[in-house]
């Protein structure tokens, strides 16, 4: 029995009546459409609506079994394929919502919802906070509102408060409920995480709330033998045979060494998810012709579609890039990859995910629309380097020892003033090339310079070090007489770097080791802070300030402001972003289409005023 079925006996008292049928839903029901609906399913099955009672189990888990989602079917054919029961996918959708709306309507579900969510308890202010912190493009997202919503209602069930969100009651909790419920929940439980940098939705959750016991379980494990194939193939792949010069010995690249890395992680999912639908045995594989072949391609595609839906770190665009990624090893290896090109191009799902590669994301263009319409917001976005640099002096205007948590924040807000000084002073880099910076070593790119009383730093960022090595951008200035930039970095090249051990010329010597050359580093070694964790540390410390972002927003706010501005200002955007014009005609052509249709009202104002 799902969730709501139990929920409906808790909310009502009563338990849900065995004997319900679809007969008794289209008895149920008065609309004359609905039941025209409803009748089909006895087409479907060639059946009176009397005997379909869902046998063992209740009627709406029969019902998702038999009529699942779309989402579910993936590349897969509709119910009835066979006999073209329904004309489009949208018809069916359509069909499947009304007809699952009247059985959940029949077996009390709606109004079991219905009593959960008008209960007093904990959930009820919690909840108006977050519908209140949604609302105009507020820091929290309204498909999270949603997911936490949602995830309350099952709280609810088993008496459970956000106050009781505690490592000791969460774990048997998710262990109660199916799969898609568990993870959904989960995904809940993470944005809360997330949004504890508020204080006002940290109130309504336990002090200690971590949910670090949400990691996921470890992935099927894929053989160093299948690796290695892998890494086999994808090198063949990079070189293009049909430029060999017998005299060098040597051909031209269709890809760079970093991209094949993204290569070889697309064929290991394709192993993975053949693995996990039972189409390959890895332990057994030596050859890798057969993950390119029709079952594996099949059952790997409706693998990747249903894990956009419950994985956070995949989506339908990774799932696209995958298939093309696919399709171009295989045929450079002498493989058929056509069928594969042809769901690229054929499948919604993945025509989907294409597209989001080819445009700015929801969120994005929400952000860039905000410092448009907000002046306080361009101003924080402009000096937010000096922002956090505050924040990590008044950390360490101390005479005491500062605690572990007290120079993780130092560290952390240090890190983001340089890091943005950086981005707004010097230009906007993408993350990678900005954490590929040295400040020290043999392959030093960052330098301190003078040039008569002027003083600056210069960061020479090789080609190597931009996405796709397409471009190369000239040395990148950051200035002493321009808005703190220089003098942030200095003060985080005296001050904040040495707060990590592996920059802190005393730990290195007490320890025998060499001192870090990186300008952004690890907190635990020598190596450069990895991407995932500068993420973490911006998106923290930009709510801290009242301007949410992460790294890349950085971009994508400076091209906003400059094409705001002007559109004939996008040569003067490119060139500080490192891209072609066609780019941003592409990701910000909303921008020069708003600018005319505003252009158009002032012109019709002004008829209409006789001008």
């Amino acid at each position: 029995m799902g969730f709501f079925s139990s929920a409906a006996q808790v909310a009502t008292g009563v338990a849900v009546p065995a004997s319900k049928t679809m007969q008794t839903v289209f008895d149920e029901t008065v609309n004359e459409t609905e039941r025209t609906r409803i009748s089909r399913v006895a087409e479907y099955f060639d059946a009176p609506l009397s005997t379909l009672d869902g046998g063992e189990v209740d009627l709406l888990t029969w019902f998702d079994a038999n009529f699942p989602a779309l989402k579910q079917i993936g590349a897969g054919p509709l119910p009835g394929s066979g006999r073209s029961f329904w004309q489009s996918k949208s018809s069916y959708a359509k069909w499947r919502e009304v007809v699952r709306r009247r059985i959940r309507t029949t077996l009390g579900l709606v109004a079991a919802k219905k009593a959960l969510r008008e209960r007093i308890d904990g959930w009820t202010p919690f909840l108006a906070l977050l519908e209140e912190l949604s609302k105009d493009h507020g820091p929290v997202h309204p498909g999270t509102l949603g997911a936490v919503r949602t995830f309350s209602d099952r709280a609810r069930s088993a008496g459970l408060d956000p106050m009781d969100l505690t490592p000791d009651t969460v774990p048997p909790f998710l262990d109660a409920m199916s799969t898609h419920e568990s993870d959904a929940s989960a995904t809940a439980l993470r944005a809360l995480a997330r949004h504890r940098v508020f204080p006002q939705i940290a109130a309504h959750l336990p002090p200690d709330f971590d949910p670090t016991y949400l990691v996921p379980t470890a992935r099927t494990p894929v053989p160093e033998t299948v690796r290695k194939m892998i890494a086999e193939m994808v090198e063949a792949a990079r070189y293009n045979k049909k430029t060999y010069d017998d005299v060098s010995q040597s051909c031209s690249e269709n890809f760079n060494q970093e991209t094949a890395k993204t290569y070889c992680a697309a064929l290991v999912a394709v192993a993975r998810a053949a693995q996990e639908t039972g189409k390959a045995d890895l332990a057994s594989l030596n050859c890798l012709d057969s993950l390119f072949e029709t079952p594996v391609r099949i059952a790997t595609i409706r693998h990747w579609i249903d894990q956009s839906e419950t994985d956070v770190g995949f989506s339908l665009r990774t799932a696209a890039d995958y298939v093309r990624i696919v399709a171009q090893v295989g045929k450079a290896n002498g493989l058929k990859t056509k069928k594969w090109r042809k769901n690229l191009k054929n499948n919604p799902h993945l025509q989907e995910g294409h597209a989001t590669g080819q445009k700015m994301s929801p969120k994005n263009r929400t952000f860039c629309e905000g410092l448009i319409h907000n002046p306080g917001d361009v101003r924080t976005f402009l000096r937010q380097h000096v922002l956090y640099q505050d924040r990590a002096k008044d950390i360490l205007a101390t005479d005491k020892p500062l605690t572990a948590s007290q120079l993780r924040a130092a560290r952390r807000l240090s890190t983001c003033a340089a890091f943005a000084a950086l981005e707004i002073r010097g230009a906007g880099l993408r993350k990678g090339s900005a954490l590929a910076a040295e400040c020290g070593g043999v392959s030093q790119n960052l330098f301190r310079k003078t040039m008569g009383e002027k003083k600056f730093f210069e960061l020479r960022v090789a080609k190597k070090d931009m996405k796709g090595e397409y471009v190369e951008l000239p040395p990148i200035h950051i200035r002493d007489d321009k808005y703190c930039g220089y003098e942030v970095i200095d003060w985080y090249l005296t001050t904040g770097r040495p707060l990590f051990d592996f920059a802190n010329p005393e730990f290195c010597e007490e320890n025998k080791c060499a001192r870090a050359t990186h300008l952004f580093l690890s907190e635990r070694s020598a190596r450069p802070l990895s991407g995932s964790m500068l993420y973490k540390w911006l998106t923290r410390s930009s709510a801290e300030i009242g301007l949410p972002m992460f790294p890349h927003n950085f971009r994508h706010g400076f091209a906003t402001l400059l094409l705001a501005r002007s559109w004939s200002n996008r040569g003067r955007a490119a060139a500080y972003l490192g891209c072609s014009v066609g780019v941003l005609d592409t990701y910000y052509g909303w921008i020069d289409k708003r600018q005319k249709l505003e252009e158009v009202q002032d012109l019709l104002a002004e008829a209409l005023a006789g001008k």
